[in-house]
Parts: C-alpha cells; structure tokens; sequence
C-alpha cells in the first residue's frame, strides 16, 4: 500500500501526524512525501519521523514555482494542492497510489482502500457530504456523484495512459472555464464517469455544518479530515483532540505551535457567536449542528481515545 501526501512548508505538521496516524493503525504501508518548499528543519523532521516509526518514506521535492501559472481561488489553499497531479509521473513503477491530504488523521485500518477494483475507473473516492451546487452543475455532477480529492484511490496506468493530469492542467489552465474548486474541480469533470464510490467513513468531514442530520454523520470513522480552515495545529477545531493525540505521541518532531493570531480569535468568536444565536433564535440548522458537534466530540472522540491508546502501547 502506497500512501502519498504533499505539502509546502506550513502544512508540515499535518504531514507527521498523517504519517504517524496511518503508520499506528497500517505498518506495513509505503510513504510518499511531496515536498513543495519543505525548510531543512521540517525536512529533517519527516525523515526523523520515518526513522522512528521504522517505515518507508521517500521524500521527492518538487520545485515551489512548479505551478506558479495556475491560479488558487480558495483561501485556505496554495499551490500544493496541486501536487496529487504529479503523482503519477512521479511512481512510474506504481499501479495504484492512495493519495491523503496532509490535514487528515487516519483511525483505521485502509487495506479496503488498496483491494477495491478499480477496473477502467480512473479514481476511487468519497462523494463530498455538503457540496456546492454550483460546484456540482459546472462539473456535469449530481448530488451524490461529485467527489471530495483530499481521499483518492488513483488508477495510474490510466492516468498515464490517458494524460489525465494533463487535462487536468489544460482545464485549470483556461481561463474561459473557471473551476470553482481548482483541481478537484477539474479531477471531478475528467473522471465523471468512471469513479468509483467509497464508504463515507474513509474521509469524514471535521465541520459539523457538513451534515445535514447529525444521523448523517458516519459512527465509525477511518480518515478524518480537517477541512478548509479548521487545521488542529492552528486553531481549537471539532476532532481536534483526535489529532493531537498522534501529535502528542511524537511531540519532540512536531514544529512549534504558532500563536493564534488576532483575527483568527477574532473569527472563533464570531463563530461561537453564530452558534449561540442562532440556538437562541430557535433555528434548526444551529441545534443539529450543536447536536453533531457533540456526537463528534464526545462518543465518536472518547471511543477511538480509548481504542488508539491501547494499540499504541
């Protein structure tokens, strides 16, 4: 099982607690760090870690203006984003790669994920719980079809064979077609189609307003994923202390944890101050999202603390 992430310098500590996580509960898995800008500090960092978890990691550096002719729309993006595209080029050897977003926590066993056939299907990944309508029309979707790329099973003889990362950088590239969501955007467009769909657990949204229904909200979750700007290492965010438990167990190799700025505690406080209104006011979207926010951080968290600590042992 080959595992591949990719980062610039400031998303390092979601790269070692990823790794960490996936090593605990996958020991015989295989690591790919794409390092977009990576410092010499945080490099040694990574390959610390690797030494220590006794894995096999390859780190491959890829140059910080590689993408500089694309566009980043999002802000909570930048252009490493972009990296999953190189992935086949950069494994000629590899039939299949699991590619993670670096801000995800695994909490299970993935063999699932190196089994599902994938026949002439280009990816394998997990539909999105809350996207944008827009999003989905201008990617030819419906709702249920259209794929979150932080999680993907990746065919790669085909992308190679049909250049499909090519295509990918033609559509990101045109501005007659802007893509509302970058290359997931345009992954989503190119594999319509020919994905195959994953168990919702394998990429668990850390925002509660994701859920329509806190019953939607998947019990048992293999991968977590601390979407947009909820990044545990920068903020207090749901699940949170999931992921700090893997930071915690190699807290000597994690980089310094940076100062919450002024406006982020600014936009927590108004983010509290949404919830409490929006309670107060008797809406409904605020008592679902409080009721998942508890489902999250009470039996979800306490059941893998337990879980995770004993296997750590």
């Amino acid at each position: 099982m080959l595992i591949v992430t990719g980062s610039d310098n400031n998303y390092v500590p979601g790269v070692l607690v990823l790794v960490a996580s996936a090593a605990l509960h996958n020991p015989s898995a295989r690591f790919a760090v794409l390092d977009m800008g990576i410092n010499p500090e945080n490099r040694a960092r990574i390959d610390a870690l690797a030494h220590r978890l006794g894995v096999s990691l390859r780190r491959v550096e890829v140059s910080e203006d590689h993408f500089d002719h694309l566009l980043i729309k999002r802000d909570h993006l930048t252009r490493s984003t972009y990296l999953r595209l190189l992935i086949p080029d950069l494994f000629p050897d590899e039939d299949r790669a699991i590619y993670m977003d670096c801000d995800m926590v695994v909490m299970g066993d993935l063999s699932e994920l190196d089994q599902v056939e994938l026949g002439d299907a280009l990816i394998a990944a997990v539909p999105c719980p809350s996207p944008d309508p827009l999003e989905v029309e201008a990617t030819g979707h419906m709702l249920g079809t259209y794929v979150n790329a932080g999680l993907l099973v990746m065919n790669l003889p085909l992308w190679r064979q049909e250049r499909v990362a090519e295509t990918c950088m033609r559509l990101l590239s045109d501005p007659d077609r802007p893509l509302l969501s970058e290359d997931q955007s345009a992954i989503n467009i190119i594999a319509r189609g020919r994905m195959r769909l994953l168990d919702p657990r394998l990429n668990v949204y850390s925002d509660p307003g994701s859920y329509p229904q806190s019953a939607d909200f998947p019990q048992a979750p293999l991968v977590l994923h601390y979407v947009v700007n909820n990044k545990p290492w920068a903020l207090p965010t749901p699940l949170g202390r999931i992921w700090q438990f893997h930071a915690d167990r190699i807290a000597d190799l994690m980089p310094p944890r940076c100062k919450l700025s002024l406006r982020r505690r600014l936009s927590l406080l108004n983010r509290d101050r949404k919830m409490l209104l929006g309670l107060a006011l008797g809406r409904g979207k605020y008592r679902i999202r409080k009721n998942t926010l508890a489902l999250m951080n009470g039996p979800v968290t306490e059941a893998y603390l337990l879980r995770a600590a004993r296997l750590a042992r």
